[in-house]
């Protein structure tokens, strides 16, 4: 038998599903749905928490819970391409990306992740991503200032720093090898907050760094994907069939 706070999530459920609540509405309060199910808070919001985690919900803190609009699934692929591609789909779907730029020292974290001594300069580019008002994903990027000091990025609709990377081509700064790691994890207080999700809604967290000919770090970068919204997809070539495009190409 279902508990009480399943039982609760499936007629919130129905009532979106049916449009008695519809795309980009504020539901009811929370004290208010509890007293109608005669739950407590606690138990009313694990229910919220469920629609939540399904993307059906999202939650403005200060504000209240909203019916989610269901915009298309961003892809992250490993050769970058088709994620820039997904990442502008078509216009009309009220894409846009935000852009941060600050000046910090390096912590413990992001010292050993851009190879580092801790307090060392970089400038901070932090780049919010949304689809019809609702976002899509938070990405931090790093620049050591011993790298390059940059400017100001061109907005060109990538979430994923790709203008940052333009930037250090620009200066002479060339990417030769990039690593990315891949994790699901439970955001932080403050991911949640950035992307409107319940610290209870699985996230992929990709921490990527670059480097030049020489193995220095040139940037690094920390992505996080709301996990009912995201996809990753991994395209790998067999090596006979490498080895006949560099003939083909030759």
């Amino acid at each position: 038998m279902a508990n009480r706070y399943e039982q609760i999530a499936d007629d919130l459920r129905r009532l979106i599903t049916t449009g008695t609540w519809p795309v980009g509405e504020r539901m009811p309060a929370e004290a208010e749905l509890a007293a109608r199910y005669r739950v407590s808070t606690p138990t009313l919001r694990m229910s919220l928490e469920l629609l939540q985690s399904e993307g059906l919900i999202e939650k403005r803190h200060g504000i209240g819970n909203f019916v989610r609009q269901q915009g298309q699934r961003v892809a992250y692929a490993s050769d970058r391409s088709l994620a820039s591609c997904q990442a502008a789909s078509d216009a009309g779907t009220g894409n846009s990306v935000s852009l941060d730029i600050t000046m910090v020292e390096a912590d413990g974290r992001l010292a050993s992740l851009l190879d580092l001594q801790v307090g060392s300069p970089l400038t901070e580019y932090v780049f919010i991503s949304h689809q019809c008002a609702s976002p899509r994903s938070l990405t931090r990027i790093y620049v050591p200032h011993t790298v390059a000091t940059l400017g100001v990025p061109e907005p060109n609709g990538s979430p994923w720093g790709d203008s940052v990377r333009e930037l250090l081509s620009a200066d002479g700064v060339e990417v030769v090898t990039t690593t990315e790691r891949v994790t699901a994890r439970f955001p932080t207080p403050d991911e949640a907050h950035t992307l409107h999700i319940s610290t209870r809604t699985p996230v992929l967290a990709v921490e990527r760094t670059s480097s030049d000919a020489s193995d220095r770090v040139v940037e690094g970068a920390l992505l996080v994907l709301p996990g009912d919204r995201i996809e990753v997809l991994f395209t790998t070539e067999s090596a006979a069939a490498a080895t006949e495009e560099m003939e083909t190409a030759g």
